[in-house]
């Protein structure tokens, strides 16, 4: 079972694996993410093989969850975690999730008008 807690990726050797090792030497990831893009874990049937880090990667995503912080929980560069990201979506074990738009712009204007009275 994958310890979502764990903080860096680590082989049963008990080292770190490299970044280029995860990721197969590839420097890009095959789909454009940003650090804000939200994904969430979709299901996928038991034969696919996603490895420890993309299993981690589903577990973490079981809610809606931002790529920076993908790297964060895997202790790896943004971009190593954007190309196993990107890795997941086209398994279509990983989705984009939907944005309820951005912030409300109400809401926004209503913290100018507060900030300004300061």
């Amino acid at each position: 079972m994958v310890d979502p807690h764990q903080d860096t990726a680590v082989p049963a050797s008990g080292q770190r694996l490299r970044p280029y090792t995860l990721t197969g030497g590839r420097t890009r990831p095959a789909y454009e993410l940003q650090l804000d893009t939200l994904l969430a874990a979709r299901p996928v049937p038991a034969e696919v093989d996603l490895g420890p880090e993309g299993e981690r990667i589903r577990w973490l995503c079981a809610t809606p969850l931002a790529v920076a912080e993908i790297a964060f929980h895997l202790g790896q560069p943004v971009q190593v975690a954007k190309i196993l990201a990107a890795d997941l979506l086209h398994l279509h074990a990983l989705a984009v999730a939907e944005s309820d738009g951005g912030p409300d712009r109400e809401l926004l204007e209503k913290v100018l008008v507060g900030l300004r009275a300061l």
